[in-house]
């Protein structure tokens, strides 16, 4: 028999089902095809023809069955391979000399203030599935182009690093939000979020089954993106999340999500998060803009700049030694590295550990 919790909570709300991103795939086929505009933004999408819809379905059909891709991945295939009908023609019609100028065209391209409209990351995005794309089109002799010159485009590399130190928030800045908390829900929430350097998702999907308890720590397992699993031992959260368990406003289940809404007590949904995220940043005094990701990007420099080893980051934060992500985190500010200098040079300066990482003498086990 269900438990109360399981009543209450949807199975997942804060992960869309692919039954929604199919959804999607379908709505946004439909309205380039048929020149319908978004709903919320009238936006008009470029258009598509019913060869480039034939081409796209069978090559989505074919890369979900032997690529084992989730249907979210699919759409987003789906949107940038429709949004390229924006800067080349249709995509059975085009020669290598359309494919170069394309994308000459949306790596210049420029919002109305003048800016690039795509971030390096995103070119690299949208490069990468054109030319996957093409590949496949010239496998299913669907194009002339050959797959010599297909192979000649240069996929811009991604930058791994895209966030300063001085986009990072300090610890202090971490104390503060938890301290412009209202109640117990939103205290163990932010100091779980940043301590265990979850993803918004993780803890948006976190079950009582995943936490356990200990007289010194908090243990938390979770394995949603990668799909390896993480093990997060957590001390200085142990006291919020035991004070949101004992204010917990349903029967405690294992299979009940452990954060839940104020009023109907159901699973958190990701836009709901943001905005109590950015709520308590403004009460804690915060002025630049920082986003719930942001704080596992800090913790993880936070955890580099505390000497702990690497191989223990990463099995905590990413599951796997191996991980090729931690030198994205690797944040140096100038009075890293002006210490490291000075020290090598016999010069003593100050410590100005607290200052620069935000260390509170203060707050319980920081």
């Amino acid at each position: 028999m269900p438990t109360n919790a399981s009543i209450t909570t949807p199975l997942n709300r804060f992960h869309k089902p692919d039954e929604t991103h199919a959804e999607y795939i379908e709505t946004i086929l439909h309205r380039a095809r048929n020149g319908i505009p978004t709903k919320k933004t009238h936006v008009m999408l470029p258009g598509i023809t019913d060869d480039d819809l034939t081409l796209l379905r069978e090559y989505f059909a074919e890369v979900q069955a032997t690529h084992n891709i989730t249907v979210k991945r699919l759409y987003k295939y789906s949107y940038i391979l429709v949004h390229w009908r924006e800067f080349i023609g249709e995509f059975r019609q085009n020669a290598i000399g359309d494919l170069h100028a394309g994308i000459n065209k949306i790596q210049m391209a420029r919002d109305a203030n003048g800016n690039p409209r795509y971030a390096k990351n995103t070119l690299a995005d949208y490069i990468g599935f054109l030319k996957r794309f093409y590949l496949w089109l010239n496998e299913n002799e669907y194009t002339s182009i050959e797959e010599r010159k297909i192979n000649k485009i240069r996929v811009p590399t991604a930058p791994l690093m895209t966030k300063t130190a001085e986009m990072l928030v300090s610890k202090q800045d971490v104390f503060n939000m938890i301290a412009a908390c209202r109640n117990s829900r939103d205290r163990a929430f932010i100091s779980v979020l940043y301590e265990g350097g979850f993803r918004i998702g993780e803890l948006g999907s976190l079950r009582w089954n995943q936490v356990k308890f200990s007289d010194w720590n908090v243990a938390i397992n979770v394995d949603c993106k990668t799909g390896k699993p993480r093990y997060i031992p957590l001390v200085m959260s142990r006291q919020y999340l035991a004070q949101w368990r004992n204010d917990y406003p349903l029967p405690m289940a294992d299979d009940g999500y452990v954060f839940l809404t104020a009023g109907r007590h159901q699973q958190l949904q990701y836009r709901g998060v943001t905005k109590q995220f950015e709520k308590i940043a403004r009460r804690a005094g915060i002025q630049k803009h920082i986003t719930p990701h942001l704080l596992r990007h800090s913790r993880i420099t936070h955890l580099i700049n505390d000497g702990v080893k690497e191989s223990m980051i990463k099995m905590m934060m990413w599951g796997s030694v191996d991980s090729e992500m931690f030198k994205a985190y690797a944040h140096l500010t100038a009075g890293d590295i002006d210490a490291e200098m000075a020290k090598h040079a016999g010069i003593v300066i100050p410590d100005r550990k607290d200052e620069l990482y935000g260390q509170s003498q203060d707050h319980p086990r920081a």
